[in-house]
C-alpha cells in the first residue's frame, strides 16, 4: 500500500480538523462570554419582556395631563407691550425652522423613549383652539424631510446649526401669511444635550474646513445669528402682532427683543410632549401666565465670570488620557444673580480680557431680565402681615397677604431674600441670597391670600475654608426683602431686619452644629486640596471685583500644570488617596453565613438595626462583587438574602433606555421648565406621576432627578438641571423626590457634585473652593437629603480635584452620610467594562461609593486590593447594606421580576448542538485517519 489516504480524502481530513478546532475554540469562547455577563443577559431580557407587557394608560394619560399643566404655569411672560396677549384672533402664522423641529428637552441619558409620541406645534395649538397658516407649516416641514440630504457639521456631538439660513423660501410666503393673519408668531430654539457644550463660537470649523450652517463667527450660540435676525426684521416689518416663543432651556442672550417691533415674548424653555398645549393657553389666555426665570439673562453672556472658564481647558504641558483637562471656578460663589446682584451692589466697573468695560452699577444696562422675574395678564398687591426671625436653631418666617388687584385670575411668586453683614476681606459673601418663596392659589380679582415662607435661620451661615474652617455667621445686620425677582424689591411690601450682636462659629469648640446638621460640619482635607492645589488660578474675591474678575479665556490660553497636580495625577489612575491608610488590621469579615434572614424580613427595619449586619454576613464574596459591582441599570439578585433583580432606568424628563418608538411613556417638561413654575406641590405631583409610570413598567430605580447648578447657560446639560440657584433646585427636588419616593421608587440624584459642563468631563479635574463647592454646588443634594431622605446619589465622571468622584471619600462618606445623615446609597456614573483607566472600583468602594454602574459581570473590575483584603470585603459589605436598605424599604419586592426570562436552556442546547457537531466532524473517517496516521504515511501521502 503506497497511500494510507487519497489526496482528496486528505484535504477533506485537513479541512475537517480545522473545522472541528475552531467549534472547540467557539464553544470556549461563547461558554466563556456568557459565563460573564448572564446576569445582564437575563436583566436585558427581563426588560424587553416588561417592555411587551408593561404600561398603565391610565397613568401615561395622567403624565401627559401634569406635563401641559407644568407647561401653563411654568411658561414665562418676558415682555407684552400694550397687552398685546392674550390674542384676540384664533388664526396665527408660525414661522422658524423649529416651529416644526422644536426642543422638547434635550439629548442624551436626559431624553426620553417617549419622544415619538411628542406632539406638533401644530397638534398642540389646534387642540386648545388655535388655527396655524397650513402653508407656512407645509413649507418647513418639507424643508425638515430635506434636511437628512444636508451635509451637516454637528461639533461634541449635538446638532447646533441654525437652519432657518436654508428656508429663505419662506419669503415667497409672506404676502400669503399676511392675508391670512396679522399675527406673527417666530420660535428660536436652543438645543443642548450629554456629551458636549454649547458653542462659544459658532464660526467652528472642522478639519475639512467645513462649518455649522447659519453660524456667524464670532458669535455664541446664544446669540441670534444673521438668518434669524433677517427673518425677525422682515416679519416685524410685515405684520402688526409679532410674538416670539424662546425654546431653549438655556438662557439665551435676548437683546433683540427690546425691538419696538416684537410685542411679546414667551420663555417655553423644554416643553416636553403636549407642553405646547400649555403655550396654547396662554396664548390663547385660557391659562394666565405665573412662570418666573430660573436663570439671570444678561444682554452680553461675557459679562458673567463663568464664562472664562467654559470649554476645552487642558493642559499645556501634560498629555495624559483622562487626566490633562481641567475646571477652573475662579468665579467663587457668584454664579448668576449672586455675581450680577453683588456687582450692582459695589458699584464695580470691569474690563474684560477683550478690553470691554461693564458699569455693573448701571444694572438695568448689563441685565436684561434677572432670576426671578415673570410677567402677569394681572397685577398683585403685597402686603407683610407678620415676621419672626428665631435665632440660632430657629427659623426665619414672613407672612404676606397676596391680593389680586387686576381684572383677570391670576397665581404669584413672592420670593424672600436675605443679606448678610460682609466685612471686606472676610468671608465672601452676595448681596442677596434667596432664602424661601410661596406661590400662591389661582386668585380671583380682588381675592387675597396670605402664604408663610419659611427658612432655616442656620443657612444663612457662610463656610469659612480660610480660618475657621466651619460654617460661620458674621455678627451684624441681617436685612431680609420681599422681591418679584433678584433685584426688584416689592413696591408696597416692607424690609424688616434682624441684629445678630455675636458672631457665631458652628463647631464643637465653639457654638456647635448647625440644627440640620448629624454633626458639626469641618473643612475636608479632600475638598481643601481642590481649591487651594492649583496655583495658576485665583478666586474672584468681592473685596476687589474689578482686580480678580477672570482676566483670560482659559479655552484660548491653555495652562501649565501644577508640580503638585502632576504628582498626584500620576500616583494613581484616580487621583485618589482613598486606598492610602486602610484598615489591614481588622478581622476579615464572615461571609456565607446561614443566619436565615431574607431581605424583605428588614422591611421598616432601621438603618442601624443589627440584623443588617447578619444579612450581609450571609452574602459570598461572588455576591458582595455582583450586587456591587454589577449595577448599571439594574440591580442583581441574590439568592442568599432572598433580593430580586431589579430594573434601573434613566432619566430626569422622563424613562429612557428603550428601543421601541412605539412605547407609550411620557415626556416630561425639561427641568428649567419644571423650575419655572416655581410650585413645589406641582413638582411633587409631578414626581408621583412619574414614579407610577415607572412602576407600571416594572421599574423600581430611576437615575434622576439632576441637580446640579446651571454655572454658566453654555452647559450642554443645563435642561436636565432646575436652576442656577440651588436653594429654588434643592427645594424644587425635595418636592419630587418626595412625590417619587412616596409611591415607592428610589432615585439617584446626579450628578453629585461638580458636573457643571460636559466637555472633557470624562476625568477632568475640577478645582474650587470648599465654599462655593458646598453652598451653591452641594446645596442642592444637601437639601434633598435632609428634607426627603433621598435614596440614591450619582456621582460625576470628573475629579474633585485630582481625586475622581466616585473615589473622594469626603464626597461619597463624610459630607452625605456623617454631616447630612444620608442612608442611602451612591452609584458611580457610567464605568466602561472593568474600570476606565481613572474609573477603578478598588477606589470607588473604598471611598465609600457603594454600585458601579457598568454591566461588566465577572469580576467588575475588582482587584486582589478588594478581594483578598478584610478592608475591601468590609467595603462591599457595607456597601450591600447600603443597597440592601433602600431595596427593603421600596416596592422593589412587588414590581421585580415579574416576567422571568429563562434563556439558559438555550445556552444548554447550543452548547450540545457544538459539541455534537464537533464530534460527528472528528470521528468522520478522513478526519479520523489524517490524524492518526503515522508521521511516515502522511509522508508517503504526500506523494501519491
Amino acid at each position: 500500500m503506497t497511500s494510507f489516504m487519497h489526496p482528496v480524502k486528505k484535504r477533506y481530513g485537513i479541512l475537517g480538523l480545522i473545522l472541528a478546532t475552531a467549534l472547540s475554540v467557539l464553544l470556549i469562547v461563547t461558554n466563556l462570554v456568557l459565563l460573564r455577563y448572564a446576569n445582564t443577559i437575563s436583566s436585558t431580557l427581563n426588560l424587553n419582556k416588561q417592555i411587551s407587557n408593561g404600561g398603565d394608560e391610565a397613568t401615561y394619560r395622567k403624565a401627559k395631563e401634569i406635563t401641559q399643566r407644568i407647561s401653563g404655569e411654568g411658561v414665562t411672560l418676558l415682555k407684552n407691550n400694550d397687552n398685546s396677549l392674550p390674542l384676540t384672533d384664533n388664526r396665527v402664522n408660525v414661522f422658524g425652522y423649529s416651529s416644526v423641529n422644536l426642543v422638547y428637552g434635550g439629548s442624551g441619558s436626559g431624553s426620553t423613549s417617549g419622544a415619538s409620541h411628542n406632539e406638533t406645534l401644530k397638534q398642540s395649538f389646534e387642540a386648545e383652539g388655535l388655527s396655524i397658516n397650513e402653508d407656512l407649516w407645509n413649507y418647513y416641514t418639507a424643508q425638515s424631510q430635506q434636511s437628512a440630504s444636508w451635509n451637516v457639521f454637528s461639533p461634541n456631538g449635538g446638532d447646533y446649526n441654525i437652519y432657518d439660513a436654508n428656508c429663505s423660501g419662506v419669503y415667497d410666503l409672506f404676502d400669503q401669511a399676511k392675508q391670512y393673519s396679522d399675527t406673527a408668531i417666530i420660535v428660536f430654539s436652543r438645543s443642548g444635550g450629554e456629551g458636549g457644550d454649547l458653542p462659544m463660537d459658532m464660526g467652528v470649523k472642522d478639519d475639512s474646513g467645513q462649518g455649522l450652517v447659519g453660524g456667524d463667527e464670532g458669535k455664541t450660540y446664544l446669540q441670534l445669528q444673521s438668518a434669524e435676525l433677517k427673518l425677525l426684521h422682515s416679519i416685524e416689518q410685515k405684520f402688526s402682532k409679532v410674538i416670539v416663543l424662546v425654546n431653549s432651556s438655556h438662557a439665551m442672550q435676548l437683546d433683540f427683543l427690546d425691538e419696538d417691533g416684537i410685542d411679546a415674548a414667551l420663555q417655553i424653555a423644554g416643553p416636553g410632549s403636549i407642553g405646547m398645549r400649555g403655550v396654547a393657553d396662554i396664548l390663547n389666555g385660557t391659562t394666565n401666565p405665573s412662570g418666573h426665570l430660573v436663570d439671570t439673562y444678561a444682554y452680553d453672556v461675557k459679562s458673567a465670570p463663568s464664562y472664562y472658564n467654559m470649554g476645552d481647558c487642558f493642559y499645556s504641558d501634560y498629555k495624559q488620557n483622562m487626566s490633562d483637562k481641567y475646571f477652573y471656578f475662579e468665579e467663587n460663589i457668584y454664579t448668576g444673580y449672586r455675581f450680577y446682584e453683588t456687582a450692582a451692589a459695589e458699584k464695580a466697573v470691569i474690563t474684560n480680557a477683550e478690553g470691554t468695560v461693564y458699569d455693573y452699577a448701571n444694572y438695568d444696562d448689563i441685565v436684561q431680565y434677572p432670576f426671578g422675574y415673570g410677567l402677569s395678564y394681572t397685577t398683585f398687591d403685597w402686603q407683610l402681615e407678620n415676621w419672626h426671625v428665631g435665632g440660632q436653631g430657629g427659623e426665619v418666617t414672613a407672612t404676606v397677604r397676596v391680593t389680586n388687584t387686576g381684572d383677570v385670575a391670576g397665581k404669584d411668586v413672592v420670593q424672600l431674600y436675605y443679606s448678610a453683614p460682609y466685612i471686606k476681606g472676610g468671608i465672601e459673601k452676595s448681596a442677596v441670597n434667596l432664602g424661601a418663596f410661596a406661590k400662591t392659589d389661582l386668585l380671583k380679582p380682588g381675592d387675597s391670600q396670605e402664604v408663610q415662607l419659611t427658612m432655616t435661620f442656620d443657612d444663612m451661615a457662610s463656610f469659612d475654608y480660610s480660618n475657621a474652617q466651619s460654617y460661620v455667621m458674621d455678627a451684624g445686620t441681617y436685612t431680609f426683602t420681599l422681591r418679584t425677582d433678584a433685584h426688584t424689591i416689592k413696591n408696597n411690601a416692607s424690609t424688616f431686619t434682624y441684629d445678630l450682636d455675636n458672631t457665631i462659629v458652628y463647631d464643637d469648640d465653639h457654638d456647635g452644629k448647625r440644627s440640620t446638621d448629624e454633626i458639626a460640619a469641618v473643612s475636608q482635607q479632600e475638598f481643601a486640596d481642590a481649591g487651594s492645589m492649583e496655583t495658576n488660578m485665583h478666586y474672584l474675591s468681592r473685596a476687589d471685583f474689578s482686580g480678580t474678575f477672570p482676566n483670560q479665556e482659559r479655552r484660548l490660553n491653555p495652562t501649565s500644570i501644577p508640580t503638585a497636580v502632576k504628582a498626584r495625577l500620576e500616583a494613581n489612575g484616580p487621583g485618589s488617596t482613598a486606598l492610602e491608610n486602610t484598615q489591614e488590621d481588622i478581622e476579615m469579615p464572615t461571609t456565607g453565613a446561614k443566619n436565615g434572614l431574607k431581605v424583605d424580613d428588614l422591611s421598616g427595619a432601621d438603618y442601624n438595626d443589627e440584623r443588617w449586619t447578619k444579612l450581609v454576613e450571609q452574602m459570598s464574596v461572588d455576591e458582595l462583587v455582583e450586587l456591587t459591582g454589577n449595577a448599571g441599570w439594574q440591580t442583581s439578585a441574590i439568592e442568599s438574602v432572598g433580593k430580586k433583580a431589579t430594573v434601573d432606568i434613566d432619566g430626569p424628563q422622563g424613562l429612557n433606555g428603550f428601543n421601541f418608538t412605539d412605547t407609550l411613556m411620557n415626556t416630561y417638561t425639561s427641568e428649567v421648565l419644571m423650575g419655572m413654575t416655581w410650585n413645589p406641590e406641582l413638582v411633587q405631583e409631578m414626581g408621583d406621576t412619574y414614579a407610577k409610570e415607572a412602576l407600571s413598567w416594572g421599574i423600581v430605580g430611576i437615575y434622576a432627578p439632576a441637580l446640579n447648578t446651571h454655572r454658566s447657560p453654555f452647559g450642554g446639560r443645563n435642561f436636565e438641571y432646575f436652576s442656577e440657584d440651588p436653594t429654588l433646585s434643592g427645594l424644587l427636588a425635595v418636592s419630587e423626590i418626595t412625590g417619587m419616593q412616596n409611591q415607592g421608587v428610589y432615585v439617584y440624584a446626579k450628578h453629585y457634585l461638580l458636573n457643571t459642563q460636559d466637555t472633557n468631563r470624562d476625568g477632568a479635574a475640577n478645582w474650587c473652593n470648599e465654599q462655593a463647592l458646598r453652598e451653591i454646588y452641594a446645596r442642592p443634594f444637601e437639601l434633598a437629603i435632609k428634607k426627603a431622605k433621598c435614596t440614591g446619589l450619582m456621582t460625576e465622571l470628573s475629579r474633585i480635584g485630582t481625586s475622581w468622584s466616585s473615589a473622594t471619600r469626603a464626597l461619597c462618606d463624610e459630607l452625605p452620610r456623617e454631616e447630612w445623615g444620608f442612608t442611602g446609597k451612591i452609584i458611580t456614573d457610567g464605568v466602561g467594562p472593568g474600570g476606565d483607566y481613572y474609573m477603578l472600583p478598588d477606589y470607588a468602594i473604598a471611598a465609600g461609593n457603594d454600585m458601579m454602574l457598568t454591566r461588566a459581570s465577572g469580576d467588575c473590575g475588582y482587584t486582589s486590593a478588594t478581594l483578598d483584603s478584610a478592608f475591601g470585603i468590609a467595603q462591599m459589605q457595607r456597601a450591600a447594606k447600603n443597597i440592601l436598605y433602600v431595596y427593603a424599604n421600596s416596592k422593589a419586592t412587588e414590581v421585580s421580576d415579574r416576567y422571568n426570562v429563562y434563556w439558559q436552556w438555550m445556552w444548554i442546547l447550543g452548547n450540545l448542538l457544538l459539541a455534537g457537531m464537533e464530534i460527528a466532524i472528528f470521528i468522520a473517517l478522513p478526519v479520523r485517519a489524517w490524524c492518526f496516521a503515522t508521521p511516515s504515511a502522511k509522508k508517503e501521502s504526500q506523494n501519491v
